[in-house]
């Protein structure tokens, strides 16, 4: 009996430590790199003339909003909206772009996430983005 009561028990601590997990605040603005791989132009890494910010604006509980932009060697600006929604393990991130394609990311740390791209049909397209949280 002593050893279910002392199961029982270790459960309910891991359960409420389960429970008790705290959604990470994204808010604020986060630069970084990218490497890439887009149809017709084949694999590309990112040059000190090119920058990448997410800038996450809203958030409520696990649900966040916001935009990029990408600015391309050409000094070419790209802007676009997004949303998308924190997992349940509070690690992983599944992100819609409004113009075009979707994004599965982790966040590493409260610093630092990973983002991997994904766009297809005709200028097919795929990133890996690693994210850095801008200090004010």
């Amino acid at each position: 009996m002593k050893k279910v009561c002392c199961f029982v028990l270790m459960f309910l601590v891991l359960l409420a430590g389960i429970s008790a997990a705290e959604v990470p605040d994204l808010l604020g603005k986060w630069n970084g790199s990218w490497t890439s791989y887009d149809e017709g132009r084949g694999p590309h890494t990112m040059t000190e003339n090119e920058s990448l910010f997410f800038n996450f604006t809203e958030q409520e509980n696990r649900i966040f909003a916001g935009n990029l932009t990408i600015i391309l060697e050409n000094e070419i600006e790209i802007n676009q909206g997004f949303a998308g929604a924190i997992g349940v393990d509070n690690k992983t991130l599944h992100i819609t772009e409004f113009d075009r394609g979707y994004v599965q990311g982790t966040i590493i740390s409260n610093d630092e996430i990973e983002l991997i791209y994904l766009a297809d049909g005709e200028n097919a397209s795929v990133a890996i983005d690693r994210l850095y949280r801008m200090k004010a």
